[in-house]
């Protein structure tokens, strides 16, 4: 049944935010609401919502008709129901949001006024958007005006140009500032009558002054108003909250670190003298009697260094309290809920905890007053971690949270679970990636998985869907990179609207990249961004035109000067269609937002532009989709009240829409199950079992707030009590989290440079407290640091530091992927680390006796022994699994490209020939020509230079090649190749071999190759080992098996003809090669393929070159990944000697056979 509710004003005080919710929750159900009204709770944050409402559900069994909301929309409703709907507006004219595009529009008719010439100077031409943030900054200047200091507004609108502090004669404002009071007036000035009545102060002042004439309100107020949690109330919402106690019941719930009156220890004091008070003195003793500097002796040193904000406002709530009078004729036995546990006893948190509650100075300490108590060094209920980045302090905390969710519950505790954790960070956002990378590390069965979520990340940071349009929405200024586009197609709402499959996506952006797309919608696009000489090559439409070609024409003919791409065909040629919409609509959008617009006519393009290229597919898009087109309505509803219909640019329409995406609601997540990441956040009081701050380091907390030259209340002399201040809220966050905290405070900061070592201090906050900490109690051991000694660890630099597997350091981790690499007492343990884990495996099947070996695996093995033993052996793979997308069109041809080039023209050419056996040199223009027009050479004269060089480089071998195969008309039979050598059978074939008319002539293998495959010096020219290996292993095994064959080997300059081996020698060499090629199955050999060449060419000088690359990696260094988790340098390589005797044994024939069989000629270019 619901209860008479008397009204009146309540305030219950409280240091354990849950006591007070637990009397709160108690409160409302001993006096029920009736069934279908609604319970009215003002809060300050999300988490404190979500926070209040699964308490009241926990205890009612469900949280039904809970109205919980911020302040600022009960205060306007309440202002609507006083006075009635048709007396105050829906909302303030001068609310932050119109106030914005209000001043958009008078600013630009003021600026030349002399008085505004301070604003005017922060406009630049050309930069429309500043007008626009000027505007912002100024709207919120004056609604902290509005908040804060109305009596100044008022004194503005009068025409007095002064600040006003109560007390205190009036100052005038100084000539600089001039233009705070003339903008004002302006703004006034274009309000309409009805219009200036709706404005915050004068409304509220209608309403003050109609609830204290004792008149009844318009409408029925709530009967009952819950204020939760709120440790900063403004002056103007208890004066309302007051007012409001005469017709409704006011039940406030006042976080209070202390039972005593503690307001006079903090400096500030003088300008809260007031009668009243409502919490007792100390001992008798008034601390407004005692000096600051003597306050160390009289009361705690944390509350008066962090506590000036909960002061103000607790002080304040004082001048209207009447909390004693109702608790008589309610009949209440308590409103000030504090235990009465005794402050030395219990956990070092608790004693900290409580010390602050009886506000005891340090003299009345344990470490004065009991010097025989000791806090034991098992009690890590505080405890301080330091690292090297915030990196290294998240996998510290993995593996101190699997420490803590592992241990046993003391007794009377229940276990501890992922969500009874809070971590807190500075700035939640930036570690976002870092956090995600460390706690999403493990799968959801293994056992060290940590359910966690990340809160106060806005859409902007959250949502792809709104990262994609804010890469859209600027498109005349965006470049359009490949990348960006694959990123546009591969977010799930884009995708879903083009009826694109996950699986189809990659089949579509190889088709992209293989196509020429590299940056630019089109050739008009880049003419925007003056760059109208690079043409229409290589953008977008370039790639899509060559795509669509290719569908209708296959392989077919240049069409238009469009060269057609033949892989698009098939049932997947439906990817192209999908390609060709999201072009479409970037091509209209691209048209449309070049020009400026009203408001209104930028919300119908925004709004098409959501329609055409999104589809939602999950809940968090339905959502997000929601909220940008609510964004777009508020917005239009703030520029109908400021009257502004002006045309605006691109940018201005941007800002102003993303921007209603940042502002906090109550229906973000902040719990969601698991360990809960978030921002130290004002009034975010709420108790967990286990606190966790991060990243507290000097510089980075307490936060810094750049002085706004603006605002007048920072200036000297103009502090109010209640004030508002960067510096005093992250003080009084610190001393939130440190009495939030149940089970633990964990805190940690960069105590070590990541580069020298060199020690970095932690914040001046946790410098306080461990301070606070070593001069309040002792530990266990007999140094006078032992306290913070036994509960501080520093750890090292990297994750798999050995000294997490060594016994007596303290440290443990529950990375056990690494104990494998620690568990060797080897001097060279990598490499018994890697020989135990190969040992575990089985042989792949390419190294078992039965079967057979081939020349690529034998010639890969000898090109790189490490790769093929990791790749073959271990199924370990170092290389980039995916490379980075082309953005850029080519400006010249690396070594590679270069290569690739030259070998797919002799290919194509060859091919051609083949059929037609025609001139060689036409053929090669025709394929030099189709590579231009796809896109894969440079642009304009670089492009003509590159297919000159092309041209110049393959002419001479072609034509020589094409004079071979007529000189050697006939084809041979196809020869085996077999060889057994011991326990390896090698099993291969010969290449297609050629006979001239003579019959006396050996078969002979002809081949191009697009490198140079020897170097000219004085004494002629000699053959490139490096370059020759394949047909080296070719010649051997051909000869060793009794197969006499000839090769002439045409590259870029010469062209080698080589004769076949003594079968003798070549068996001897090859039994050595698969020799070694065996006991490389059991482990790497130490035998570098350049780096062998060169020591067997000069020195070990030269060699040492070679692995390790000379000045600006020219040699480049034959040393990757693979040799470098082996040998990481070059004296690991030679320690052991193994390196230099197998290198002679190795390679020694190949040098051999170079010079034996091998004839080099210089290639003579045909007359043209």
């Amino acid at each position: 049944m619901p209860t008479a509710l008397p009204p009146g004003l309540i305030a219950l005080h409280s240091n354990r935010t849950d006591s007070l919710l637990d009397t709160v929750a108690a409160w409302l159900q001993q006096h029920p609401l009736a069934p279908l009204e609604s319970e009215v709770v003002l809060v300050q944050s999300n988490g404190m919502a979500e926070w209040v409402k699964m308490q009241l559900a926990a205890q009612h069994g469900v949280c039904a008709s809970a109205q919980v909301e911020l302040p600022a929309r009960f205060v306007w409703r309440s202002c609507r129901q006083v006075l009635g709907p048709g007396a105050v507006p829906s909302a303030s004219t001068l609310d932050k949001a119109p106030l914005v595009w209000r001043l958009v529009r008078l600013l630009p008719t003021l600026l030349q006024e002399p008085v505004y010439h301070p604003l005017a100077q922060y406009l630049r031409p050309g930069e429309p958007e500043r007008l626009l943030q000027l505007a912002q900054r100024l709207a919120d200047l004056f609604d902290q005006y509005q908040i804060y200091r109305s009596d100044w507004l008022a004194a503005w609108a009068e025409g007095r140009a002064v600040l006003i502090q109560p007390g205190k004669d009036d100052t005038a404002l100084p000539p600089e500032q001039r233009w705070q009071c003339a903008l004002w007036q302006a703004i006034l000035k274009s309000l309409t009558p009805e219009e200036l009545a709706g404005a915050r102060g004068a409304v509220l002042a209608r309403v003050l002054a109609h609830l204290q004439s004792g008149q009844s309100p318009a409408q029925p107020l709530a009967r009952r108003v819950v204020v939760f949690g709120l440790t900063h109330l403004p002056l103007s919402l208890l004066q309302l909250l007051a007012a409001l106690a005469q017709h409704s019941q006011v039940l406030l719930a006042m976080p209070n670190p202390c039972r005593y009156h503690w307001a006079d220890a903090i400096d500030g004091r003088e300008l809260l003298r007031q009668a009243q008070r409502r919490h007792p003195l100390r001992a008798g003793r008034d601390l407004a009697a005692v000096p600051l500097a003597a306050m160390h002796a009289h009361a705690h040193p944390l509350l008066a260094a962090w506590g000036r904000q909960a002061r103000d406002s607790l002080r304040q709530l004082d001048a209207f309290d009447t909390t004693l009078q109702m608790a008589e004729q309610l009949d209440l036995p308590r409103v000030d809920l504090y235990d009465d546990a005794p402050a030395h006893e219990g956990s070092l948190l608790e004693q900290v905890q409580r010390s602050i509650r009886d506000l005891l100075p340090l003299n009345e300490h344990p470490r004065q007053r009991l010097p025989a108590q000791h806090v034991a060094a098992s009690d890590r209920s505080i405890v301080f971690a330091s690292a090297h980045s915030l990196v290294r302090e998240l996998e510290v905390l993995h593996d101190h949270l699997l420490d803590l969710l592992a241990a046993p519950p003391a007794p009377g505790q229940a276990a501890l679970q992922p969500r009874d954790i809070v971590v807190m960070l500075p700035q939640v956002q930036d570690a976002a990636p870092a956090i995600r990378a460390v706690f999403g590390q493990y799968p959801r069965h293994d056992a060290r998985h940590i359910p966690f979520d990340i809160a106060d990340l806005s859409a902007r940071q959250a949502s792809p869907l709104v990262a994609a349009l804010q890469w859209l929405l600027p498109l005349p200024r965006q470049r359009l990179h490949l990348s960006q586009l694959c990123d546009l197609l591969q977010v799930g709402a884009v995708a879903q609207r083009l009826g694109l499959a996950a699986d189809a996506l990659p089949q579509l952006i190889a088709w992209m990249q293989g196509a020429g797309i590299r940056w630019g919608l089109h050739g008009e696009h880049r003419a925007s961004l003056d760059l109208a000489a690079c043409g229409e090559d290589n953008s977008a439409w370039f790639g899509l035109r060559r795509m669509l070609l290719g569908y209708a024409s296959g392989a077919g003919p240049a069409w238009a000067g469009v060269e057609p791409y033949d892989e698009v065909g098939g049932l997947s040629a439906e990817l192209a269609g999908a390609l060709a919409t999201v072009l479409q609509v970037l091509q209209d959008w691209w048209q449309q937002c070049q020009q400026a617009a009203t408001p209104l006519e930028w919300a119908e393009r925004l709004r098409a532009l959501l329609q055409a290229l999104f589809a939602a597919q999950t809940d968090a898009e339905h959502a997000i989709l929601a909220q940008l087109h609510a964004a777009l309505d508020g917005w239009l509803h703030d520029c109908e009240q400021a009257g502004f219909d002006q045309p605006i640019p691109l940018a201005v329409a941007q800002s102003a829409w993303l921007a209603a995406l940042d502002a906090p609601t109550l229906e973000q997540r902040f719990r969601a199950g698991g360990v809960t990441f978030c921002t130290l956040m004002p009034m975010r009081a709420i108790p967990f079992e286990v606190v966790c701050l991060l990243g507290m380091n000097e510089g980075d907390y307490p936060r810094r707030a750049p002085k706004s030259d603006f605002d007048l209340m920072q200036q000297s002399g103009q502090y109010r009590p209640g004030d508002r201040a960067r510096r005093d809220d992250d003080r009084q966050l610190m001393l939130d989290a440190l009495l939030a905290a149940r089970r633990q405070l964990y805190v940690s900061h960069n105590g070590q440079n990541q580069r020298d070592n060199s020690a970095q201090p932690p914040s001046v906050l946790v410098a306080q407290l461990r301070d606070y900490l070593a001069a309040g109690w002792r530990g266990e051991g007999a140094k006078s640091d032992a306290l913070l000694a036994e509960r501080s660890t520093s750890h090292p630099l990297q994750p798999f530091s050995r000294a997490y597997f060594e016994a007596g350091t303290g440290l443990a981790t529950h990375a056990q992927e690494w104990r494998a690499v620690h568990g060797s007492s080897a001097d060279n343990y990598q490499i018994d680390s890697w020989l135990r884990l190969s040992d575990k495996r089985e042989r792949p099947i390419s190294s078992q006796e039965n079967t057979p070996l081939t020349l690529r695996q034998l010639q890969s093995w000898l090109r790189h022994p490490a790769r093929a033993w990791f790749q073959q052996r271990l199924q370990v793979f170092f290389d980039a699994a995916d490379e980075a997308l082309a953005d850029e069109e080519p400006f010249a041809l690396d070594g590679l490209e270069n290569f690739q080039l030259l070998q797919e023209l002799q290919q194509q050419v060859m091919g051609q020939w083949l059929q037609q056996s025609t001139d060689i040199a036409p053929m090669l223009t025709a394929q030099l020509a189709r590579l231009q027009r796809s896109g894969r050479l440079p642009l304009a004269g670089l492009g003509q230079r590159a297919v000159q060089g092309l041209h110049d480089q393959l002419l001479p071998g072609l034509q020589h090649w094409a004079q071979l195969r007529q000189n050697h008309p006939h084809s041979a039979p196809a020869l085996p190749l077999a060889y057994q050598a011991d326990e390896v059978s090698l099993q291969d074939w010969l290449p297609p071999l050629w006979l001239p008319g003579t019959a006396s002539v050996l078969p002979t293998w002809i081949a191009l190759d697009p490198r140079h495959l020897a170097t000219d010096d004085k004494n002629g020219s000699h053959p490139r080992p490096d370059k020759l290996l394949p047909h080296y292993l070719q010649s051997i095994v051909a000869a060793a098996c009794g197969q006499p064959v000839a090769g002439i080997l045409i590259g870029l300059g010469h062209h080698l003809h080589i004769r076949p081996m003594e079968p003798e020698a070549a068996r001897n060499q090859l039994d050595t090669l698969l020799a070694l090629w065996q006991q490389g199955q059991d482990k790497p050999l130490p035998l570098p393929f350049k780096t062998a060449l060169a020591l067997l060419g000069k020195d070990l000088g030269a060699a040492h070159t070679a692995y390790k690359g000379g000045f600006d990696d020219k040699p480049p260094p034959e040393i990757d990944a693979y040799w470098q988790r082996l040998y990481p340098d070059f004296a690991a390589l030679i320690e052991d000697g193994q390196f230099e005797a197998l290198a002679p044994q190795a390679l020694r024939g190949l040098l051999q056979w170079c010079g034996d069989c091998v004839e080099v000629q210089k290639l003579v270019p045909d007359a043209p």
